[in-house]
C-alpha cells in the first residue's frame, strides 16, 4: 500500500496519549495512527496482516517447551529462540522477517548464533551445508553465512495455491519445527556420520512429504 504525507489537526492531548502507546508497543506515532484508523474503516493493512501471521505461528509453536517467544523489535520481525541440546546448553535465536508486499517472496528467515565456541560455529556450519543439500533436491532456497554467527534463507512461496495469512504462518512454523528438530538431531548423532546423514535425510524427507504449502 501507497503511503504519502497528510496534514491533519490533533488536539496535543491525544497525540501525547498515541506516542506513550506507540512507545509502549514498540511502534511510531505515524504506524499507530494508521493502524486505528485502518480498523475503525474495516481496511487491513500489511502490519495487521503481519501480525495475523506471527500471531498463527505463535499459537502453531505453543506447546514446544524448547521454543521460547522473544518480544518483537518491529511489526514486521519476530523472534523465537531455542536451546540446543549441546555441552553448556546454548541457544539459537529464529528470527523471521516479511516482507510488506504480497510476491512470492514471503519473507525472510535468519538463525542468529551468539556462541564464542569455533567447535560449535563449525558444527553449525556443517548443519546448514547439509541442510541446504537437501532443499537443493528439492528446488527449495538454500542458506546462506553471514557475518558473526548467522545465516540467512529466504522464505518463498513453492505454489499457487492457498496463500492467505494462516496458510503463511503454517508453512513458516512446519519449516521451522522441522529445521529445529534438524539441529537437535545433528548435534545428537553428529559423532557418528553415516547414521547421522541417514537420519538427517529421512527426517527431511518426512518434513517435505508432509507438508502442504512449501517455503
Amino acid at each position: 500500500m501507497k503511503k504519502s504525507v497528510y496534514s491533519i489537526v490533533l488536539m496535543d492531548d491525544v497525540v501525547e496519549a498515541v506516542d506513550a502507546l506507540a512507545y509502549r508497543l514498540n511502534t511510531s506515532r505515524s504506524n499507530l495512527i494508521n493502524q486505528i484508523l485502518a480498523e475503525k474503516v474495516a481496511l487491513i493493512t500489511p502490519e495487521m496482516q503481519m501480525k495475523n501471521v506471527f500471531d498463527q505461528v505463535e499459537k502453531l509453536l505453543d506447546g514446544y517447551s524448547h521454543f521460547q517467544i522473544q518480544p518483537q523489535a518491529a511489526d514486521c520481525m519476530m523472534s523465537i529462540r531455542s536451546v540446543l541440546r549441546y555441552k553448556y546448553n546454548p541457544t539459537i535465536r529464529y528470527a523471521i522477517t516479511l516482507d510488506r508486499s504480497n510476491n512470492k517472496r514471503i519473507g525472510e528467515l535468519k538463525i542468529i548464533s551468539r556462541t564464542q565456541s569455533d567447535v560449535l560455529q563449525r558444527y553449525l556450519s556443517h548443519f546448514f551445508e547439509l541442510w541446504s543439500m537437501y532443499e537443493s533436491q528439492v528446488q527449495l532456497p538454500g542458506w546462506k553465512i553471514d557475518q558473526g554467527g548467522k545465516w540467512t534463507r529466504e522464505l518463498i512461496r513453492q505454489d499457487e495455491g492457498r496463500h492467505d495469512g494462516e496458510a503463511v504462518a503454517n508453512a513458516i512454523a512446519d519449516y521451522i519445527k522441522a529445521i529445529d528438530k534438524g539441529i537437535k538431531i545433528y548435534f545428537e548423532y553428529n559423532d557418528n556420520l553415516s547414521y547421522l546423514n541417514n537420519e538427517l535425510s529421512n527426517h527431511y524427507g518426512q518434513y517435505i512429504n508432509s507438508s502442504i504449502i512449501r517455503v
